[in-house]
């Protein structure tokens, strides 16, 4: 595992970010079933699941690397989902 492992969490910090203003301010929060809503909470689910095998020692060997990509492609969709009407 690398020293540079918890860098990982940052697309799910901004992929976050970007779900939670799209969510206020274009959908105005109306209601828990919106797509931006579900995919927010999808990448905390996903951020926690890394989270937790980091401090339980069961990440296999290239999780890190599936966790990253998983966190870009959230990344690009929360961008995408920004410029989208």
């Amino acid at each position: 595992m690398s020293d540079f492992s918890t860098i990982v969490l940052l697309p799910f910090i901004i992929a976050f970010l970007i779900f939670v203003l799209r969510f206020y301010s274009r959908e105005s929060a109306a209601s828990m079933r919106n797509p931006s809503f579900l995919l927010g909470a999808l990448t905390v689910l996903i951020a926690g699941g890394y989270l937790t095998l980091r401090i339980t020692h069961g990440m296999p060997a290239y999780g890190s690397v599936g966790f990253g990509l998983a966190g870009v492609a959230l990344l690009a969709t929360s961008i995408v989902r920004m410029f989208m009407i």
